[in-house]
């Protein structure tokens, strides 16, 4: 007779075997995220020429709830699985999240397949920060945070996503590692290009080439990008570059940051602060876009510092400005600077408090117009 306990050990065996497949295999899925919520007064005059602005020199401003200041607020999945002799598969999920609202981007953060290699250096396929970007980690003081405080207001392609991409990262080899990338259709917004994307076709979309090296030796970091951005082939193809070095010197009681770089035709990612305050047309607001224009030339640099203040406070500090340059063809131009300053104040591993300034003479190089902000907030990680 065919008791009740051997049927139940009959059903529970299968079970426990996978159980042990599971433990065997070193599997593992983490959800994580960060939740970044405060108070932001924003203030933003428009420029004098008229062909660019509806009002000329109108102010306009706003205090109220902001999200993501001091970063992002996001939250993800990740997983790992150790397929033996120190190779490892991976995935990443992560999307953004507005706190003050409760919406949510999608995936659009990152969603990447993998493999990684302690000794050789990684691959992943799918959307993610640029290699670019992972070369240049750690030069800007307010790590690509703090609106447009962030080095990305003047240094587009050290912070930006893509999609479509295939992405290698070497080992690091006496501090020294490699990083490049493909994307085969980047997502990004295309101002004044002449070129629309297909629907088929290799050469039919806008694409990407993202280059990096990094090298860190004790309180040295050096970090240099090159990226080229092309649009659809034809009798007008065209590509941007923009091509960054920086570093930075840790002297323990302050770390020092340095960067310079240029676009060269075009401008590829930048602040969109002139966001309602009815421009009518130009160039601005290339916040996830490129702008193609040959003959048009910008250099950019930066300088800053950061510093601890006791054992849980950091007090860091930037001037960035982006000059144009060559043949910007539509506008009155002027040199873009943007001096800021930051304090986060660290209540525990995950959870800080945060106050910042920022101030931008002529955003986007447009003469006469100008952004500020003021915000504070908290931020805590789980």
């Amino acid at each position: 007779m065919f008791s009740a306990r051997r049927l139940l050990t009959a059903m529970l065996l299968p079970t426990a075997a996978g159980l042990s497949s599971f433990s065997w295999a070193q599997s593992s899925v983490t959800l994580y995220g960060l939740i970044d919520v405060g108070l932001a007064y924003q203030s933003r005059t428009a420029g004098s020429d008229a062909n660019v602005f509806k009002n000329p020199g109108k102010t306009y401003s706003q205090f109220g709830l902001a999200s993501g200041q001091a970063a992002s607020s996001r939250w993800g999945l990740k997983g790992v699985e150790d397929l033996g002799n120190g190779l490892k598969a991976n995935f990443v999920y992560e999307s953004g999240v507005n706190a003050t609202t409760g919406t949510s981007t999608g995936f659009t953060r990152q969603a990447t397949l993998g493999l990684s290699s302690a000794s050789l250096g990684s691959i992943d396929l799918g959307r993610r920060l640029t290699p670019g970007t992972y070369a240049f980690a750690g030069i800007d003081p307010f790590d690509y945070n703090y609106d447009q405080a962030a080095l990305s207001s003047s240094m587009g392609a050290t912070n930006i996503r893509l999609s479509n991409m295939i992405a290698i990262t070497t080992a690091s080899f006496g501090g020294f590692s490699l990083l490049g990338g493909y994307s085969f259709d980047t997502g990004l917004g295309a101002i004044n290009s002449p070129t629309q994307a297909g629907t088929f076709g290799t050469s039919n979309k806008f694409r990407a080439l993202s280059l990096g090296a990094r090298f860190t030796s004790g309180p040295i970091l050096i970090g240099a990008m090159y990226d080229m951005y092309f649009t659809p082939s034809g009798v007008n193809a065209m590509s941007v570059k923009q091509w960054n070095v920086g570093a930075t010197y840790d002297l323990k009681v302050i770390k020092l940051h340095a960067a310079f770089g240029q676009n060269i035709d075009g401008r590829v990612n930048g602040v969109k602060v002139l966001t309602n305050v009815e421009t009518s047309g130009g160039d601005g607001n290339t916040n996830g876009a490129v702008f193609y224009e040959p003959g048009a030339r910008t250099n950019q640099w930066m300088v800053g510092i950061s510093a601890p203040l006791g054992d849980t406070g950091k007090v860091f500090a930037s001037v960035q400005q982006l000059r144009p340059g060559g043949d910007f063809t539509f506008g009155e131009r002027g040199s873009q600077t943007t001096s800021s300053i930051g304090y986060n104040y660290s209540l525990s591993k995950r959870t800080m408090l945060y106050a910042y300034y920022s101030y931008m003479s002529a955003p986007d190089m447009y003469a006469s117009a100008n952004s500020q902000i003021l915000g504070a907030g908290i931020q805590h990680k789980f």
